[in-house]
């Protein structure tokens, strides 16, 4: 939720006045398409500097545009893209923590302990690697936009003060998105400053209430998260039996007590990861000796193919 800012010479009482009859309307369908850019922009960006990134979404804010822009940073890199056929504007800012936290990684730096950047200005590399990563950004947007308002971001110029970014007037409608993206020991943060106040026809689309469906971009990203799944180490725990005992026929436990569990050499045990029952097995022993488990019955509920539901038209 976003905060109401007074204005120069204003009153608490005035601005409390002012943020109510400022009605920003949320567009359930543009949050839906920012959540899918948090999965897009994981491949990508492995693509990019070998590493994948979790990505958090930090803020999601419907605000005035010069609020979202006294939000930003500075300096930052400021990517201003233009939006056909919208015929408007949108910004990407790259924050210094993320364009280091990239910078170090692609030059090796990932074992070196990471430093803390002093204000200056960017040097040339920089600002060419923000616009690449501005870029990779937006084109990540453009495709999670694809099948519901199809739009193309060209990045024009790239600024460091957001004071001098004027993109539509100061109290236009404006969501502001801050994503947090994670690279093991780094992390940084990528601004997306997207102002709908002035976009009739596509704000009553993104203001239609999402029923459902997958665009063809998701695709890629769950394939690049069931890898990064595939890949992890779990811990199973083999369970042979549970019961309920009363507690004090425990504290009364002495060295030699015998404990009838109520099981026999074919009870199956139960594998668990994460106290989730995963199989069920039975107690085998290996030509050398040891002792193993044979999994029998699969305890995993059986998943159906995802029904694909059609983004609705809204031409």
């Amino acid at each position: 939720m976003s905060v109401a800012r007074p204005l120069a010479g204003e009153t608490l009482e005035e601005t409390m006045i002012r943020h109510a009859r400022e009605s920003f309307q949320r567009l359930p369908t543009l949050e839906i398409i920012i959540d899918r850019l948090l999965l897009a922009l994981v491949p990508d960006m492995k693509s990019y500097c070998t590493i994948a990134p979790e990505v958090e979404l930090t803020s999601l804010d419907y605000m005035p545009y010069e609020d979202a822009m006294e939000s930003v940073l500075t300096p930052s890199l400021i990517a201003i893209a233009a939006a056909d056929p919208w015929d408007s504007q949108v910004a990407c800012v790259i924050e210094p923590d993320l364009l280091f936290s990239v910078l170090e990684i692609m030059l090796g730096g990932r074992a070196a302990a990471a430093h803390e950047w002093k204000p200056r200005s960017f040097t040339a590399i920089e600002q060419k690697l923000g616009r690449r990563l501005a870029d990779l950004s937006l084109t990540a947007l453009h495709n999670c936009f694809a099948e519901i308002s199809p739009v193309t971001f060209t990045t024009q110029t790239i600024e460091t003060n957001p004071k001098s970014v004027i993109l539509v007037p100061p109290r236009t409608a404006t969501l502001s998105v801050r994503l947090r993206l994670i690279f093991e020991d780094r992390s940084g943060h990528l601004n997306l400053i997207l102002p709908y106040g002035t976009l009739d026809d596509v704000s009553a689309h993104l203001a239609q209430p999402f029923l459902g469906g997958r665009s063809r971009g998701d695709s890629n990203s769950r394939n690049e998260m069931n890898a990064q799944i595939s890949g992890t180490n779990v811990t199973i725990t083999g369970v042979l039996h549970e019961m309920s005992i009363p507690l004090h026929h425990v504290l009364n436990w002495k060295p030699g007590e015998v404990i009838d569990l109520g099981m026999t050499l074919d009870t199956p045990v139960v594998g668990k990861v994460n106290d989730k029952p995963i199989f069920q097995a039975t107690f085998g022993q290996r030509n050398n000796g040891a002792l193993a488990l044979r999994v029998i019955q699969s305890l995993l509920p059986t998943i159906k193919e995802e029904e694909i539901t059609d983004v609705p038209d809204h031409d």
